[in-house]
């Protein structure tokens, strides 16, 4: 009877041993996991800080873009109606400069994306990490961003028929363009294919323009949001 009651009691003490092992165990790893998700948490806040410097350095130099487009349609737009002074064109270089100048390029910019793409990484490795924030910031730069490059694509088609165009009738480069007066003004007064050239070109370059400015306006309220709400 004595050796069962101490079985008993060390059956009972090994059972409390284990039960306070798994106890143990248990704790530790919910220590565990909180602690990984706290650095998970972590890396999805920098991600997003990322995203929104990324953001915000691109809407900069989308603005100085506008600024320099809105300056330009303008002129291209004159030229287009023949709304200039052909004597000008003949005797002022700069008159002739400023509106020469219009056709003489765009400018393009490279996007920053690297944090969009990091997010995007992150929650293919982790479903549960989506949210509508991450959501609209996916959805935004995979649209607007093909958006830009389609235009941007055909923008730069149409500028280099334009391009060759005005150099086949001997009015580039730029650094002779004193010596093209007379050819310019007929270019702009006279030849109805540099006129649909040009054309063309106005129209992708407005479309263009108006893509950059659609994704930062856009982008500039998923920004604020995730500004208000995560960071």
């Amino acid at each position: 009877m004595l050796t069962e009651n101490k079985f008993s009691k060390y059956l009972l003490y090994a059972i409390g041993e284990i039960i306070l092992v798994v106890i143990g165990i248990l704790i530790a790893l919910s220590i565990n996991n909180w602690n990984e998700k706290q650095k998970e948490k972590k890396q999805i806040r920098n991600i997003y800080a990322r995203v929104v410097n990324d953001f915000e350095n691109s809407a900069s130099e989308i603005d100085s873009i506008l600024k320099g487009m809105d300056a330009t349609i303008p002129l291209m737009q004159k030229v287009m109606r023949e709304d200039i002074d052909r004597d000008s064109l003949l005797t002022d270089l700069d008159y002739l400069r400023k509106y020469f100048n219009s056709t003489s390029g765009f400018a393009d910019i490279q996007i920053q994306d690297k944090g969009v793409r990091m997010l995007e990484s992150k929650i293919g490795l982790n479903y549960e990490l989506s949210t509508e924030f991450s959501e609209a910031l996916i959805l935004l730069y995979s649209e607007h961003l093909y958006e830009i490059e389609i235009d941007e694509g055909s923008l730069s088609d149409k500028f280099t028929t334009l391009k060759e165009y005005q150099s086949n009738k001997g009015v580039r480069p730029v650094l002779l363009i004193n010596n093209s007066k007379n050819r310019i003004a007929d270019m702009v007064f006279e030849d109805d294919v540099f006129k649909n050239h040009l054309f063309d070109y106005l129209n992708s370059y407005g479309s263009y323009r108006n893509k950059l400015k659609r994704f930062k306006t856009r982008g500039t309220d998923v920004i604020a949001t995730i500004k208000q709400n995560i960071i």
